[in-house]
């Protein structure tokens, strides 16, 4: 009966045999089986159905009371016993992340918690921004790195770890200055801007930025990634507005960057759905990174 509480908490929360076998990856026959099993096994009936919905009965009542009761004291136990290191299970985790993991400085912090606690896998998928969003919210992944002063939506639960600002990067002969001096771009006149692809944050950070400044001109193109808007630049000229910490300009010795004068500012952090947006089983895998990497940001 216990084997199949996550179904029966699916389909107490969405009240429909297709959208509840779909937020659990299964298909609908397997959940109506399942369902009947447990029914089976109680002897009673749990929902009452129609041809769109699935209504819980009184005795579906109280056995959801008891089933959520199970679900959190199983989680517990997961969570008390993960510190002795001898689970004999593997939580697989798929993190989505905006392109940025390694110069962050971010990937050290899930290298650390897999370190810490062994019986996780994490997973890495990269993508922009709205993507990741998306796949998130259809739970394709658990969890995503992105910039989350992008987000409002309460449907999120996020942890802010590092800040970044906006710089521009350009050949040494554009200014007579240090790489990493602050100039005041204001009126300035910009041949070629370029940045990354208009579906990105990073795209609407810039527009933000050359708004700020007063800049009323077009963006002369847009690239994928930042390494291949880099190289551009290094070969052919131009200026970019990009976040700090896409500046690594190691491999493009004719190239610097200027911290901007009243830049824009954005934050990297984790993001998960919250426990009130979504069935509190679906979110249980999710949760430890989530305060391991909220233990982290308080000590430091």
């Amino acid at each position: 009966m216990t084997k199949w509480i996550d179904d029966f908490l699916a389909l107490a929360k969405y009240k429909n045999f297709s959208s509840a076998a779909e937020s659990i990856y299964i298909s609908q026959s397997a959940l109506s089986k399942h369902i009947k099993a447990i029914e089976n096994e109680l002897g009673i009936v749990l929902f009452i159905r129609s041809n769109t919905k699935a209504e819980l009965t009184e005795a579906g009542n109280v056995f959801l009371d008891y089933a959520i009761n199970i679900r959190q004291c199983t989680q517990d136990l997961r969570t008390k016993l993960e510190k002795f290191g001898t689970s004999c299970y593997i939580t697989h985790l798929t993190v989505g992340t905006i392109p940025c993991l390694a110069e962050s400085g971010i990937m050290q912090l899930l290298l650390n918690f897999q370190e810490k606690f062994g019986n996780y896998s994490i997973e890495i998928v990269e993508d922009d921004q709205s993507h990741l969003l998306k796949m998130l919210s259809q739970q394709e992944i658990d969890a995503a790195i992105c910039r989350t002063d992008l987000l409002s939506d309460p449907e999120y639960d996020t942890i802010s770890l590092v800040s970044d600002e906006m710089v521009l990067i350009c050949s040494k002969n554009v200014f007579p200055f240090e790489q990493g001096s602050e100039i005041d771009l204001t009126g300035f006149k910009f041949d070629n801007i370029y940045t990354i692809a208009k579906e990105s944050d990073i795209y609407r950070l810039t527009k933000k930025q050359l708004y700020d400044i007063g800049y009323t001109g077009s963006i002369a193109g847009t690239f994928p990634r930042h390494m291949m808007l880099l190289s551009f630049l290094s070969q052919k000229g131009g200026c970019a507005i990009l976040p700090r910490q896409l500046a690594n300009l190691q491999m493009f010795p004719a190239l610097t960057y200027y911290r901007i004068r009243d830049s824009v500012k954005t934050n990297i952090g984790f993001t998960k759905l919250s426990s009130s947006s979504i069935n509190p089983q679906l979110t249980d895998k999710s949760n430890m990174l989530f305060d391991y990497l909220k233990e982290q940001k308080e000590q430091n």
